[in-house]
């Protein structure tokens, strides 16, 4: 067999170290660098494009959110779902303790409450008024016995006339202090008048509010009791139990702290993705998207949604959050939990020219080797700009590319 010689090793070589990164196997290395060795390049093959492959990526489907959900109390647990995972509407009741229990105090209140609203009516609408009208003659009566006594007092003749004729009973209305008293009886009714109208029952030894107060205060408690022991789905969404369903069986016995199970928000689906490489975290995040590939070979695209750092495994990362479209959410979210890979796209700033890493180390080794993928591209081609640095390609802007822009 012919030896190769030293250039051509070269270039074996470092296509190897390239395409042992990116996946490909040394016999296809070798095949493609036999081929391309010492060929032409030609520019006409890598047209611009709007868009490039980032990476080939590890990612992670979730849903738009999860709760998961602790037992609040200790006791027994009806169950109304019959299965280990089912799909609800927001707001179904899927569980609650004791729910004979909460029904009796419920009722309860209930007949608690009717009899307040009974004996209030009554007050209001016989005694309150019964004993309005009582006080109100008293106090017409005081006020004339007043007026009277007040004219009487000031004209002696008058006075002897109503004496002698129409005596007043009790009084001598020749006497200042009987004017005195009139008046202090007529101010102690107009008081016991303003007291009424203002406290109502309270004025017949009645304290209705407070026993409303008491009431609502034993309502309220209720509720709050009454919402513990009852579960809720919060969401519409997905409902996985981790209880042994068992057919037949509605009641569960369960431990505080229990979790009982989790439930999923399934309206929109987000994809997961640790960028790993620090040069794409500079990148414009609205103008990356993730690529999905389904089973069926169906690729579906996710919008960027938003960017967090996260601890993991230790340290602090970048991790980008995808969106499929709602129409898009359910037949993804068969895949939840399931390894994934997809690809990283970005729309770049200019069209450029998507060039494999293992090109141009097979055509040109000597520009590249112990150089960045930026200098050895200013020499193999002088005036050419490396526009973005992907996984397995760059993206190459020319001289000729810039002027016809």
């Amino acid at each position: 067999m012919r030896p190769i010689g030293l250039k051509a090793a070269l270039v074996l070589a470092l296509a190897t170290m390239v395409l042992f990164a990116t996946g490909c196997s040394p016999t296809r290395t070798e095949a493609v660098a036999a081929k391309t060795a010492g060929a032409p390049w030609n520019w006409e093959f890598y047209q611009p494009l709007p868009r490039m492959r980032l990476a080939s990526l590890p990612c992670q489907l979730l849903p738009k959110s999860s709760i998961a959900i602790p037992s609040p109390l200790a006791g027994s647990l009806k169950v109304y779902v019959h299965q280990p995972q089912a799909s609800l509407p927001a707001g179904y009741l899927w569980a609650e303790f004791e729910p004979a229990i909460l029904a009796n105090e419920s009722n309860a209140l209930a007949l608690a409450k009717a009899k307040l609203d009974e004996r209030e009516r009554i007050q209001m609408e016989l005694e309150y008024p019964k004993q309005k009208l009582r006080i109100e003659r008293e106090l017409e009566e005081a006020e004339r016995q007043y007026k009277l006594l007040r004219l009487l007092s000031t004209n002696q003749e008058l006075a002897q006339v109503t004496f002698n004729f129409a005596p007043l009973t009790g009084s001598n209305p020749l006497k200042p202090e009987a004017v005195d008293k009139a008046q202090h009886e007529l101010g102690l009714l107009e008081k016991s008048m303003t007291y009424i109208q203002q406290t109502n029952l309270l004025f017949l030894g009645v304290d209705l509010p407070g026993e409303r107060s008491e009431w609502e205060r034993r309502q309220l408690d209720f509720e709050n009791r009454q919402a513990r022991a009852r579960l809720k789905m919060p969401f519409r969404g997905q409902l996985t139990l981790n209880l042994p369903i068992t057919e037949g069986v509605e009641e569960y016995p369960v431990n505080a702290g229990t979790e009982l199970g989790v439930a999923r928000d399934l309206s929109i689906i987000r994809l997961r993705i640790v960028p790993g490489n620090p040069a794409w975290v500079s990148l414009p995040p609205d103008q990356l998207t993730a690529t999905l590939r389904l089973p069926s070979g169906e690729e579906l695209q996710a919008a960027f949604a938003f960017q967090k750092i996260e601890r993991v495994q230790l340290r602090e990362e970048s991790v980008y959050y995808f969106e499929f479209s709602a129409e898009n959410s359910p037949r993804v979210s068969r895949l939840l939990g399931t390894e994934l890979n997809c690809e990283l796209w970005l729309t770049l700033p200019r069209p450029a020219r998507i060039v494999p890493k293992f090109e141009l180390v097979m055509r040109h080794p000597e520009a590249f080797q112990g150089r960045t993928w930026a200098e050895g591209i200013q020499t193999a081609w002088p005036g050419a700009k490396l526009l973005v640095e992907g996984q397995t390609a760059l993206a190459i802007v020319l001289p000729k590319d810039t002027t016809t822009l």
